[in-house]
């Protein structure tokens, strides 16, 4: 009884649709069911224009990440190398090419916690997930001590 049950549902599910035989030519057949006729479908995504006036600010660094030591998400802290220093602003001569710098993102606070509708807050919080030799964009704040307070960072 299942067998035939499952028969008629294997049937029923097929009755609709065309099922090339031997004599066809199966091209063919894949040509109609598909009106694309091979066309390549490609995930399509349109360029980020804010990313892209963010990493192209003169008042930028840009680093490789030597040593990451994270804490509780989203702290972390990063030792950088500078690879280009930056052209414009008021720290522009404060890391020359090839210093090592440490930075820590800054984050808007709510309270206690980081402030998750912050844009800056959340593109800062991808710091977290920086990796040894990872390559930045990095706009230095303020010195604290040894380390830099950072109000941009993101990967390049």
């Amino acid at each position: 009884m299942k067998k035939t049950l499952v028969a008629l549902s294997l049937l029923a599910m097929f009755a609709g649709s065309k099922v090339a035989r031997a004599d066809d030519d199966l091209g063919a057949a894949l040509a109609q069911e598909n009106p694309e006729g091979g066309g390549s479908i490609r995930a399509k995504k349109e360029p980020d224009l804010a990313a892209q006036q963010r990493k192209a600010d003169k008042k930028n660094i840009q680093a490789r990440v030597i040593a990451v030591k994270r804490g509780a998400f989203p702290n972390v802290a990063l030792v950088l190398k500078v690879a280009k220093p930056a052209e414009d602003g008021p720290n522009k001569d404060k890391a020359a090419k090839d210093a090592q710098l440490i930075v820590t993102p800054m984050y808007k606070m709510a309270g206690t916690a980081p402030d998750w509708k912050d844009a800056a807050t959340v593109l800062n919080a991808g710091a977290f997930y920086l990796v040894e030799s990872d390559n930045v964009y990095v706009r230095l704040d303020t010195l604290d001590g040894k380390t830099w307070k950072v109000g941009y960072i993101e990967r390049r």
